[in-house]
């Protein structure tokens, strides 16, 4: 009778559970999560929470209390000391979605309620938008001609003949000189006026005509170990790192211009100027700039060094009561952690990189939740967390001087960028050995990166790195299933898939992970 009442209680906590989920929505607060989009929530066990913080054993002699059998020798044998968990994974990526969550077009816009015939997702080299080749022509407005220049506004570019405003003393190179000079040419020599010059009405809105886009495959293997060691009244050390390799190859240079039926305002902005001085030239182009346009990404790195200081304990309730109640723990429990980033940085001079973890940025960041596990059916629980980024330099590293320039920059300058913080808010659901020896737990995540600030070293008003802030924030929403399988009562092995269910400005990246995993 009592059994079945639990168990009728334990199916009306997971529906109610499920039917959450979908709700859980908002941008709430996070742990020690990372500012890369391609692995915003690295998983370092394919363990659930109770067994990575160690208290496995403590739940087990409650939840058989001394009855005898099987169960309790088991529990009896359970180790809560140190526990080693060496986990290989592998991540893959072919797409994503925009920073407004939306998905692009393959066709142009026709007369229908959605505003194209089909819809894809992104192609991960155009989360931000696609590349604009005529916006590496543009300035932020400013004036400078050999004969006038507004004061305040820009800064002498030390040019021979100084045309429209260049940051610092850079020059634009030859290939775009060109291409400036055919696109936008002088009316007449030396008066440095370019009609049409940083008109948006030259810029296509539908991002075809003068646009690139390059699809990319993302791939990313390493293996990842997390060592627990407990305290004392419930404190404990945890210790988390890896190494991987992130493989990215590009596999198409895709010319929108041919497709698209855009007109510039400007008549010397034709198709065949476009493509002979601007698209055809992108190897030219990229190779002036400094910029690794021609080979994949295919780098290998060790992975972020984080250290966790946590606290948990199990309260019962119901312990003593009349055999109506159902007993239960609550679990509450709460971590400290830091990072330092001895990784790979990438300062944006190879076109096709994607960072390993915090790209050299250290973090600190807080976590907080609460566990209620039903000593006869399931565990039900969430967490919030906060993660902090502290503030590098980065040297010459590529930064617009134009609003609609986007991915390819034709000028660099030093810069110190301070991330975002990242919040973020999980559910969870799990059962242990609800099958045999068979474990299982649910996590869902929502994470929330907050955009980056990026200051220049030397300040120079015709640079715009705004347009860059204005692209770093991202969400996803994502779960992770896990699978446990007890071999003994100190050594099991693992299985986690952690699956996307949508993101913005992120890479929609699947996550496959197994795990040896040993207590003493």
């Amino acid at each position: 009778m009592l059994r079945d009442k639990q168990k009728r209680i334990s199916h009306f906590l997971l529906s109610l559970f499920i039917l959450m989920l979908p709700a859980m929505h908002m941008p709430l607060h996070a742990d020690l999560t990372t500012l890369a989009k391609n692995d915003p929530i690295p998983m370092f066990t394919t363990l659930n929470l109770d067994d990575s913080l160690l208290l496995t054993r403590e739940q087990l002699l409650y939840k058989f209390d001394g009855s005898g059998g099987r169960d309790y020798d088991w529990a009896d044998k359970k180790r809560n000391r140190v526990n080693i968990s060496i986990s290989p994974f592998a991540q893959n990526a072919d797409r994503g979605k925009t920073i407004k969550g939306s998905q692009l077009c393959t066709e142009s816009p026709i007369p229908n309620p959605l505003g194209c015939s089909t819809r894809v997702d992104t192609p991960l080299g155009d989360l931000t938008g696609r590349t604009n080749m005529i916006a590496l022509l543009y300035n932020n407005g400013c004036v400078n001609t050999a004969t006038s220049l507004p004061a305040g506004q820009c800064l002498d570019n030390g040019c021979p003949n100084p045309d429209a405003a260049l940051p610092g003393k850079q020059c634009l190179p030859p290939v775009l000189t060109a291409a400036l000079n055919q696109l936008f040419p002088e009316t007449a020599q030396g008066s440095g006026i370019r009609p049409g010059l940083n008109d948006e009405a030259n810029i296509d809105p539908e991002e075809r005509f003068g646009f690139f886009s390059f699809p990319i495959k993302y791939r990313k293997r390493g293996l990842r170990v997390e060592a627990s060691g407990l305290l004392w009244y419930g404190f404990g050390l945890q210790l988390q790192t890896g190494f991987s390799t992130i493989r990215q190859v590009h596999e198409e240079t895709i010319n929108l211009t041919d497709e698209d039926t855009f007109t510039p305002k400007t008549s010397t902005v034709t198709e065949p100027n476009v493509n002979n001085f601007l698209m055809e030239q992108i190897i030219a182009i990229t190779d002036e700039l400094e910029i690794d346009f021609c080979n994949d990404f295919i780098e290998t790195s060790m992975e972020d060094v984080r250290f966790n200081l946590f606290w948990r304990a199990a309260f019962p309730i119901n312990e003593d009561a009349e055999n109506t109640w159902a007993r239960f723990l609550t679990i509450p429990y709460f971590k400290a952690s830091g990072s330092f980033s001895p990784v790979k940085i990438d300062n944006g001079r190879h076109f096709f990189a994607a960072p390993f973890g915090d790209n050299g940025h250290a973090s600190a960041g807080l976590t907080a939740g609460v566990n209620l596990d039903f000593l006869e059916t399931i565990e039900i629980g969430g967490e919030v967390g906060w993660t902090h980024f502290f503030k590098k330099d980065y040297c010459n590293m590529p930064i617009p001087n134009n609003e609609f320039q986007n991915n390819l920059f034709p000028f660099s300058t030093n810069v110190s960028i301070q991330p975002g913080e990242n919040w973020y808010f999980c559910a969870r659901l799990a059962a242990y050995h609800f099958l045999d020896r068979l474990s299982m737990h649910f996590e869902w995540y929502v994470l929330d990166h907050q955009p980056d600030h990026i200051c220049l070293q030397t300040p120079d008003p015709a640079f715009t790195p705004e347009v860059l802030e204005c692209q770093s924030s991202f969400k996803v929403k994502l779960g992770n299933a896990g699978f446990n399988y007890d071999l003994s009562p100190n050594f099991g092995v693992g299985f986690l898939w952690q699956i996307p269910f949508s993101q913005r400005n992120a890479y929609r990246s699947s996550t496959i992970m197994v795990g040896l995993n040993v207590t003493f």
